[in-house]
């Protein structure tokens, strides 16, 4: 239940990179295991050295854009729930250069970690314990990165819970008691701890495909940028622009920081 995310997702940065100069275009295409296009995957472009990460998504034709990548080596993946390629490490982007590159996705097992949070609310078993999780938790994060893809026991999960408490107690200590943590930490147990109830995969369940949804044309039109947070124990809450175009991100709990991002370099 940690918040220590150590990825800062900001949607749509890439406007404020300026110029084209010293960038490059990716391109390319993504098929799918029978080799017809693949809709809906997303291929990112991730700065071996900045750790700059940049996303999108593939058309009807399986047609993917990324512009204005800054020069630099790059690993390439692609991947979709319940798919994945195989990744290309070693990539040199050179300043105004246009590179292609190509995928095949292949069947993979879906994860709880892929699911949305609308996906969980439906999925996972009802209990107090889940009625508060998505409650008070869930304002500030999702469930998918520090307990879907985590396995530990029940006093892991006690643990965990009660970092929370202490982290965040400025505005957990007056609406998130004993009771409550307890109802929480028993939940997780059950749903991700290592004896949990619930099959590994999602899929398995009988109202799975009725949670699934189609991505909109819109969203092909969106590129994510992320930016990996320096340090432990950072919990990156929201970012604001300034007039000369950083960003200042408040790192609440007890990291007790402010940190500057310069989203051109990913310098914070």
């Amino acid at each position: 239940m940690r918040l220590r995310s150590k990825l800062l997702p900001l949607i749509g940065l890439i406007i404020l990179f300026g110029p084209a100069c010293y960038t490059a275009t990716i391109t390319g295409t993504v098929k799918g295991p029978d080799g017809a296009p693949f809709e809906g995957a997303f291929v990112q472009a991730q700065n071996t050295k900045t750790r700059m990460a940049f996303i999108v998504l593939t058309d009807s034709q399986g047609r993917y854009r990324v512009e204005k990548v800054p020069a630099g080596e790059y690993q390439l993946t692609s991947r979709a729930t319940g798919y994945r390629g195989d990744p290309r490490p070693g990539v040199i982007l050179t300043a105004d250069q246009d590179a292609s590159f190509d995928f095949a996705l292949q069947k993979a097992p879906i994860r709880w970690n892929e699911l949305s949070i609308y996906q969980a609310k439906q999925l996972l078993p009802a209990s107090t314990g889940k009625d508060t999780l998505f409650a008070q938790c869930f304002v500030c994060h999702g469930f998918q990165t520090r307990m879907a893809s985590a396995r530990r026991d029940a006093d892991g999960w006690q643990d965990r819970v009660q970092y929370m408490r202490d982290a965040m107690h400025f505005s957990l200590s007056w609406r998130f008691d004993d009771k409550m943590a307890a109802d929480v930490a028993s939940f997780l147990n059950s749903s991700f701890g290592a004896d949990a109830t619930l099959p590994r995969s999602p899929a398995d369940l009988p109202d799975y495909k009725n949670t699934t949804r189609k991505f909109t044309s819109d969203a092909m039109n969106i590129v994510y940028v992320e930016y990996e947070m320096p340090g432990p124990s950072r919990m990156p809450f929201s970012a604001a622009p300034n007039k000369d175009g950083y960003l200042w991100i408040p790192n609440f709990g007890i990291a007790n920081k402010i940190t500057r991002l310069d989203p051109k370099t990913g310098v914070m």
